[in-house]
């Protein structure tokens, strides 16, 4: 394997096993309503979007989970940072829904998170953290010695 082959697989590793796990969310029970159904990662993924009326907007973290695959994919790591950053904030407004629920309905049974839900925010922060990781290591690599000796550093470069 020569040294092209393996900085493609260092990209693509990653994201391969972080959209797998996401892919696993999707059969587990995400989320369980007292009195009602337990709701797989499927179910979540294609009724979610309707949160958003009552004020529920983590369903939005799968839109900008894809933005962030595609970003990684591109080697766009920085525009991955970002995406899935925002991604994993949304998505951590699933822990006031309810709250949110009880403001703008009467009556809200409870709700539980299940392990569907869990793998989900794992899967989101993973891109997280490897978006991160890509983005620390190039601007490391930025510092270059300059003119004089002296190190300076280049966010864009």
């Amino acid at each position: 394997m020569d040294g092209a082959d393996k900085r493609a697989l260092r990209r693509w590793l990653p994201v391969a096993v972080i959209v797998a796990a996401w892919a696993a969310s999707l059969p587990l029970p995400a989320l369980a309503v007292r009195g009602g159904p337990t709701l797989t990662g499927w179910e979540m993924l294609l009724q979610g979007w309707q949160g958003a009326g009552r004020g529920v907007y983590a369903w939005y973290a799968n839109p900008l989970f894809a933005v962030a695959v595609v970003a990684a994919v591109a080697n766009r790591p920085r525009a991955a940072l970002v995406a899935s950053g925002f991604s994993i904030l949304l998505a951590l407004t699933t822990f006031v829904a309810e709250d949110v629920l009880h403001r703008s309905m009467e009556r809200v049974p409870e709700l539980t998170l299940l392990v569907g839900f869990y793998v989900w925010v794992a899967a989101l922060l993973a891109a997280f953290l490897s978006a991160w990781r890509t983005v620390y290591l190039q601007l490391r690599d930025n510092l270059r010695p300059r003119a004089g000796g002296r190190k300076s550093f280049h966010f864009w470069d």
